[in-house]
């Protein structure tokens, strides 16, 4: 969900979408967080199978 969608559930004033996309375009972090400028995700890979039981675990969360 976009800054926009979270912020217009409680406000609003004229203007406040190009406000947001200006704010968002000068924040460095949310330049980061954006999903287009991340490194997309691989293919998962098998886990080797242990020799003995409860020689690796793992979760997933």
């Amino acid at each position: 969900m976009t800054m926009y969608q979270d912020l217009r559930k409680d406000f609003w004033w004229p203007g406040m979408k190009r406000h947001v996309a200006v704010y968002v375009a000068s924040c460095l972090t949310c330049q980061k967080a954006k999903v287009e400028h991340q490194k997309p995700a691989g293919l998962l890979h098998s886990l080797d199978i242990p020799v003995w039981k409860w020689d690796s675990i793992s979760m997933d969360f």
